[in-house]
């Protein structure tokens, strides 16, 4: 499953947001540009990734956000794999500014998946190994081939 999100999930070389606001509605125009959802649910999808980071920040430390939401109008579980080199605040737990963010669409009715993915993409986002080579990833088409070899050898 890892493998197959891996391969349709789309990739943000450079993210042009200068806000986590304005960052949340890039990474929601790119999981619909790949087919996650239809364009009328992008406006109910970014006022609960909104109303999800009001709760908590989704901002896991190490320069890395995971916002993550479920939808009925979600098609299929969607990644979205983006990097900012300068920073946005985010509210980390740790209070670092944001470099890395993952955003994760699913469907509501598959929450084992979603957690499944979460589990994959904290692991990811722990290994300082992944982040930095994400950095230095030279293009998108880089940023995909880096998660298929941290995967195998996670042995996913």
């Amino acid at each position: 499953m890892i493998q197959q999100l891996i391969g349709a999930a789309a990739m943000v070389g450079q993210l042009e947001a200068a806000t986590k606001e304005a960052a949340l509605k890039e990474l929601l125009a790119a999981a619909m540009a790949v087919g996650a959802f239809p364009a009328k649910a992008q406006k109910s999808l970014h006022k609960r990734l909104a109303d999800r980071e009001s709760i908590g920040s989704t901002g896991l430390g190490n320069s890395v956000a995971v916002p993550h939401v479920k939808g009925d109008e979600v098609a299929r579980t969607t990644l979205v794999l983006a990097r900012c080199k300068t920073g946005l605040e985010w509210q980390a737990i740790d209070g670092r500014p944001v470099h890395t963010a993952f955003l994760l669409v699913s469907p509501a009715s598959e929450p084992e998946s979603h957690l499944q993915c979460l589990r994959w993409i904290a692991s990811l986002a722990r290994n300082a190994d992944f982040r930095r080579f994400l950095h230095e990833a030279k293009d998108p088409a880089a940023m995909r081939e880096l998660l298929r070899e941290m995967t195998a050898k996670a042995g996913l």
